[in-house]
This record gives structure tokens, sequence and C-alpha cells, in this order.
């Protein structure tokens, strides 16, 4: 173990701005040049004899040290506690300081009162204030200065808690910063800071507010990942502390409408009655919308999702998939796993860009590092995901869209036999733990049972017979004895060793196998064979082969050949506005009993309630609205309008051609969706549907492929 200063000293060089050079370090810490060196070879030692790395001496430069976020927390965890009153604040740890107590004041506070809190002189304050209204600036606040009263920060109120969060959550994982400000004792990695992060909410009972995150979860019939839950328990507090110094949130009356209509909230309504009975409050509906939004721009694990505009969500999904391996050279097609991830993800992203949310990426660095194609192919076809949102996709969303793709590349290399019983951890989300999972499944002979966040493994161990658990992050709860192995989420070599060790026992069963289909092998035997029972010959070559049955059982799954005949198509329509288009397509569906009229009633309802978000492209409306017992079967209808009409779409209006869409579930219709899309997206396509004087031409273009 490093004694006190080395511990500060390996501290301060790991949180430096690139490389520090020993006069900096003697200076700060009071001592010799020499002292220095002598306390750098320790940390080496410590580093070396922990298998972590080494720190990095560069002549004429300085000192730095390099890790990955999982090593870091390591060396986090082996300094343990240090005693405070001995450490010596940076600046920036000052500013964060003054910031916490100005957000924390109701009223003006003095310069004097500043430098008495943080133990520095009046003129350090002074200096350090420069740097404080520039991050206030950053974020869209301001800090006002009054004669003899002192300063105090003013802004809107939702930019006032999205700086706290940000506060409490800078220079760590969010989900560790809810560990960090429940901790009892005073340790880790923000020893100056974690007295002001726990102090913010001094009043608040958290764990309580954590009780009504696992109701949430239960009627959402979701599982948030711990960043997600974490980030959520942290912004409700911020709530209840504003709302209890009679600060709210205000929203737009008509986006509170399209808020109401979500599960989300009425799932934030019923955890507001109980937060108003534990904190003897009085919660008004303006947050209750901002808590629903919380809840809706989550990144979930889980979620069993029936948007009422999962029709443009797929779009967007299928065009995105499409344009990234089309930059990359690679085929995804077919990869359902990446489309479910996609979609799941997606959907909480565009609620986050709608309403300005901020996403932390602890993995960014490594991630752009180690997968930087794919990273630059994303940033380069993401423009649908933006244009739909309204709002430009941060590097750390990218980076975490990045993770989904590299999955999908690993999982192309190979596939395994199902041996061993493997759960994996992760906290920052379900494209960690996907990426983690595909990487060892290409590797090792093994059966994934399940990705979970971490704060569900203690359910998944009472429930599942498993056999190792492979993390991301530290695990302290007791695993009943299960080999537990921490990992990178990027696979080092050791990690791998790590597990082909852990695996030994299992008779070998960590050979690394080709990726095989059944579904080919199926089409390959129905090439030259009658098939008399499919499901019965996958189900029996699946179990001899030791392969994924990916043949979806008694699922009729259309082309788009099957959906658009001459009966769904009608040109040259007169219709004198959209409501009318819309009935138009929706008739032509009914009429073939596809649908009811009760489907029709909802596609033009979710228009006036959500907006014209159904407008998918310059000219193109799709119309659809949630899967339910009005819908007989997969159907789509395809009009053009003799007038080009506005939708109320400023960027895509006006429309001229308008495709319904209706489905029976989440899957069926996706190949057929995928085709479509690649259609719109050929504009020899969209010229030959505008110019049609029979459907026959759209057909034929159809079935042919665009092979005219």
């Amino acid at each position: 173990m490093l004694n006190k200063r080395c511990s500060k000293l390996l501290y301060e060089i790991m949180n430096a701005d690139g490389y520090i050079s020993i006069l900096q370090l003697s200076k700060v810490f009071g001592v010799s040049n020499r002292t220095i060196r002598y306390d750098l070879d320790r940390i080496d030692d410590f580093l070396e004899s922990s298998n972590l790395p080494q720190l990095i001496r560069k002549p004429n430069e300085g000192i730095a040290y390099e890790c990955s976020e999982v090593e870091k927390s390591k060396v986090l965890d082996l300094l343990g506690e240090i005693d405070l009153n001995q450490y010596v604040l940076s600046q920036d740890e000052r500013i964060t300081m003054i910031l916490t107590e100005l957000l924390e004041s109701r009223n003006y506070i003095t310069m004097e009162r500043l430098a008495e809190i943080i133990l520095v002189s009046r003129s350090t304050i002074i200096k350090d204030m420069e740097k404080v209204k520039q991050w206030l600036i950053n974020r869209n606040l301001e800090l006002k200065a009054c004669k003899n009263h002192g300063v105090r920060i003013i802004g809107e109120e939702k930019y006032l808690r999205k700086a706290a969060l940000v506060l409490l959550t800078d220079n760590v994982d969010v989900y560790k910063a809810l560990s960090l400000i429940k901790a009892s004792k005073i340790s880790k990695s923000e020893y100056g800071l974690d007295k002001y992060k726990k102090q913010f909410f001094k009043d608040i009972d958290l764990s309580y507010i954590e009780n009504c995150l696992h109701i949430a979860e239960k009627q959402l019939e979701t599982k948030f990942t711990d960043e997600a839950y974490s980030g959520l328990v942290i912004h409700i507090a911020i709530a209840i502390k504003r709302i209890k110094e009679n600060k709210d949130i205000v929203m737009e009356e008509n986006e509170l409408k399209a808020l109401e209509i979500t599960n989300e909230f009425v799932v934030a309504s019923s955890i507001a009655k109980i937060l108003e009975n534990r904190f003897q409050v009085v919660i008004p509906i303006d947050e209750i919308g901002y808590m629903a939004i919380h809840l809706l721009g989550s990144n979930v694990s889980i979620s069993n999702n029936n948007d009422v505009d999962w029709g443009s969500i797929e779009f967007i999904t299928n065009n995105f998939i499409n344009n990234v391996g089309s930059i990359l050279g690679v085929d995804l097609f077919d990869d359902k796993q990446l489309f479910d991830g996609l979609i799941q993800h997606i959907r909480p992203t565009i609620y986050r860009l709608k309403h300005d949310l901020t996403l932390k990426n602890p993995l960014l660095r490594e991630i752009k590092e180690s997968y930087e194609k794919v990273f630059c192919a994303i940033k380069g076809s993401n423009f649908g995901i933006e244009e739909y949102a309204g709002n430009k996709l941060s590097d750390e969303e990218i980076g975490y869209l990045t993770l989904h793709f590299a999955a999908a590349i690993e999982r192309k290399k190979g596939t395994n036999k199902k041996i061993v019983n493997v759960i994996v951890v992760c906290a920052t989300g379900i494209g960690t733990s996907k990426l983690v999972s595909s990487k060892i499944q290409s590797l090792f002979n093994i059966n994934i049972i399940d990705t979970i966040a971490y704060h569900h493994v203690d359910d998944v161990l009472k429930n599942g017979n498993v056999d190792l658990i492979i993390t991301t992050v530290p695990i302290k709860s007791d695993t009943n004895n299960i080999p537990c192995i921490e990992v990178n989420p990027f696979l080092t070599e050791k990690n791998i060793n790590d597990i082909s060790t852990a695996l030994r026992k299992y008779n070998g069963g960590y050979a690394s196998k080709r990726n095989v289909s059944l579904e080919k092998i199926i089409q390959i035997i129905g090439h030259s064979c009658t098939i008399l029972n499919s499901e019965t010959l996958s189900q029996e070559l699946a179990s001899y082969l030791s392969i994924a049955n990916d043949i979806k059982k008694g699922v009729f799954e259309p082309m788009l050949d099957d959906l658009l005949t001459n009966k769904f198509i009608r040109l040259n329509v007169d219709a004198e506005n959209w409501e009318q288009a819309v009935r138009v397509g929706g008739e032509i569906l009914k009429n073939n009993d596809v649908i009811e009229q009760k489907y029709i009633e909802g596609m033009i309802n979710s228009v006036k309630t959500l907006g014209p978000y159904i407008v998918i492209a310059p000219g193109i409306a799709m119309p659809h609205a949630r899967p339910d017992e009005s819908v007989k079967k997969i159907g789509m209808s395809l009009i053009t309008l003799n007038k080009p009409i506005n939708f109320g779409n400023k960027d895509n209006d006006p429309v001229t051609i308008v495709v319904c869409l209706c489905a029976v579930d989440h899957s069926s219709h996706l190949k057929a969706l995928s085709e479509l899309v690649t259609f719109l997206g050929d504009e020899k396509f969209i010229t030959i549907v505008s110019n049609a004087k029979d459907s026959s031409e759209i057909i034929n273009y159809i079935k042919n492929k665009g092979d005219m």
C-alpha cells in the first residue's frame, strides 16, 4: 500500500490534463525533485505488483498515466481512504466546490465566506471566479454580483438543474456518483469533493427514491442500466430539493399534452404521489412531465416498446443500418440483434436530443481509438436521427451507437457452442454489454444467458443457473462462490487469458466455432428438396449442430412485393388536406380487410397529438398507429397525390407520396420495411412512383429490385 503522499501524487498525475513535470509536482507537494522521483519509483512498484499499467515518463514533458476506466476504478479502490486535512486542492476542485456552494445557496454569498469554506485566500477565490463564470456561461447560466451582498447564480430552472447534475457527476461515471453521494465515509477518487456531493442531498432520502424507481421498473416492464438508474435518482433528488425551495419547472402546454399519453407519464404520476407523501411537497404537473421526459430518455436495457411513432423509429433505424453498413462495406441487413438493440437505444436517444438531456460516456476515448472507422461511419450516417430529433448527436451518443455496430461486426466473425452458463454485467449501457458478449462468444464456446446492469446481479443469481460472471465493473455483493472475472470492455490479452483459465475446468469448452446460420441451411436444403415440416427440421438441425435456431416459428415475414400489390396502390389521388390523404390510404387497407376503422382514426389522432413526425423524408409521409386489436394482419398501402399537400413538417413538406403502414407486432413486418427504406432512398424509384400512370410500373420495379 502506498503512503499518503504517494497516493495523492498518483491521484494528481491521473487527473492532470496531459503531462505534468516533476518541478510542478515538487511545488504542489512542497518536497524536493529527488523526493518526487523516489515517490514515482514507489508508485511504479505498486502498480506493477497490482498488474496495472505503469507511469509514462517523457523527457522534457513530464509524467502521465494512461489506463482504461476499469483499471482507473481498480487504482482508486486500491488507494483507499485519505486524510482530507492533508489534501491539497487543485483549481478544478476549488471551482467545483465554489459552484456547489453557489447552487446550494438560496441567497447571495460573499467571497470571504467562500474563502472561509474552502480554506484558501480571498484573492485565490477571486482568481477562480473567472473560470466559474465561464463554466456557467457554457451552460446558459450567469453569475450575478451585488455590492455588499456577494454573488449568486441566475438562469432558467431547467439549466440550473442540468448544471447541478453535471456538477455532481463530473469527473466520475454517473453510476458511481450515486454511491459516492450515499457513502458514509469519504474515500476513493473525489477525496476533497465527496463531502460536498453528499451535503448537496443531506436532507433527501435517496434510498426512498431508489425504491420508487424499482416500482417504476416493474410498472414499465423495463430494467434501467446502472447509469440511467443513478441519473434518475439524482434528477429526482434535485427536483425535490428545488420544489422545496419553490423553484418549479415550467413546460410548454403542447409538449405536456404529448407526454400525457405515454406510459412513462402515467408511471411518473404514480411515483409523484408516493414522493409527495414522503417529502411533504406538492409536485406540479409540469414536474411530472419533466420526470416522464427523463424516464423516456433513460437508456433502458430491456423494454417492451409500443410507441405510437414506432414506424418512424424503425424507418430511421433501418436507414441508419444500411448507411453505416454501406460505408463500412459490411452487410448487416439480417442482424436482428443489431436492429432490436438500436431500436431500444434510439428511442430514448431521440428523447434526450429533443429535450437536450446530457449523456456521459466514460468509454468514449477508448471507443474512438478501438473503433475509429465505425465511429466515423456512424458520424456520417446519423442525419436521420438528428433530423427527426431536431438536434445534433454528441460524440458521447455516437460512442454508444458505435458499440452496437462493433458488437454486430464481432457477431459476423463467428458463433459458438453453448456450454458454460455466463452472465455479463455492465454499468454503462446495453451497447457495452452487447459488445463484451459478442467478443467473448467469438472467442469462447459458452452460453451467455443474460446481459444485465450491476444493480440486478442479486436477482439473476437467485433465479438463474449461472456458472461464471464476467463484469466490466467491480462486484462487491455476494456471488454465491460463482467465479467472477473483471474485464475491460475491449477485452485485453490478460482478460482473455483469465477467462480461458476459468473455463479450463469445463472440459475445454472454450474452442471457437465459425458462424453457421440455420436459416441459410434450410434455404440450401429447400433448393434441392421438398421440406414437409420446416419447423421440426430446424429444431432437429439446431440440436444436432449445437447452433442457435434463427428460424421464427409460425411467423410470416412478408417481403415488400407481397404487400404492395395492385389492390394496395392508388395513383393521382385528389385530397384537400393531410387528414383526407391519410384516410384514403387507410381506406385501402380497411377495404382489403387488413385493418378496422379504429386504426385509421389512430393514425390521424397520432399526427394531431404528436405532430407531423410521419413525414419521414422530403415529399414522403408514412402514417401509422400503435399495433393493437384493430390490425388484422401486416399491411401497406401506397398513394400518390395529384397535388402536393403540406402536413406541417417544415423540413420535408410538401408531400406527394403517402405510404400507410400497419403491423401486428414489432418484428414480422421488418423485412418489408427494410426493403421500403432501400427503395425510398433510390431517386429512380421515387421518380417512377411520382410519374407512374399505372400501378404495374411500381410493382415491376419492386419485383425486379430496381434492375430496369
